[in-house]
């Protein structure tokens, strides 16, 4: 088995003509170390969590395909590893923000209240170095990064996507505060890569208004 790239959480590996994700420990979190799956640095190992995460997403991934909505999703492979379609990655992150938290909050707290009600989608440049830098519409366009048939098609996809996931999780007396999908290109088409997990959205309990993590989100969808 060939290591493609290892990022933060998870491992990209090709056996021949077959593509898989492996899912790690490790969680990320914010400077001061505390977990949120919306930092961009690796701050502890939760025991169980990639167990957890590969679960999760096979759970979201199987939901948003049988919805029409193409993903690089083929199969869990493993309890840690799901395999994948290769795909010509699109190097964005497509952020979905149902409620204000996050950086979010930090950009604009003076004109926005906690948790208040969003519905908005942004763009961020996925580049780790660079620290994933906001990105206007135009910008995606000017940088050629995607087309402005692109674009819509991301954020109508990413809109259907996260409503799917809202109503998942309603069903569980969760609500959904934020998410990050990912797009490739393949046969033609735009699918949804990366996963769809704990580790790429923040998810709140509805009575007590706690964070969850990746392990707690998969015990709350009945996964473990």
């Amino acid at each position: 088995m060939e290591v493609v790239y290892e990022g933060k959480t998870k491992i990209v590996l090709k056996s021949n003509d077959e593509w898989f994700l492996e899912f790690k420990d490790s969680v990320t979190g914010d400077d001061s170390g505390n977990i949120d799956s919306g930092g961009n640095r690796v701050v502890d190992e939760l025991e169980g969590k990639a167990e957890a995460t590969a679960k999760t997403a096979t759970h979201f991934f199987q939901m948003v395909n049988e919805e029409d909505v193409s993903t690089h999703f083929v199969e869990l492979s493993s309890p840690t590893r799901i395999q994948i379609i290769p795909t010509e990655r699109i190097p964005l992150e497509v952020i979905y923000r149902k409620s204000a938290y996050g950086s979010f909050l930090s950009r604009y707290g003076d004109y926005v209240d906690p948790m208040e009600e969003l519905n908005l989608i942004e763009f961020n440049l996925k580049d780790d170095e660079l620290g994933d830098p906001l990105l206007t519409e135009e910008s995606v366009i000017r940088l050629k990064i995607a087309s402005t048939e692109d674009i819509q098609q991301m954020k109508r996809i990413t809109r259907e996507v996260a409503n799917l996931i809202q109503s998942d999780l309603g069903e569980h007396g969760l609500d959904l505060i934020d998410m990050k999908l990912e797009f490739g290109r393949s046969d033609g088409g735009l699918r949804v890569v990366d996963e769809i997990s704990g580790d790429t959205m923040r998810v709140r309990d509805l009575e007590t208004g706690q964070m969850l993590n990746q392990i707690e989100l998969a015990e709350r969808l009945e996964l473990t």
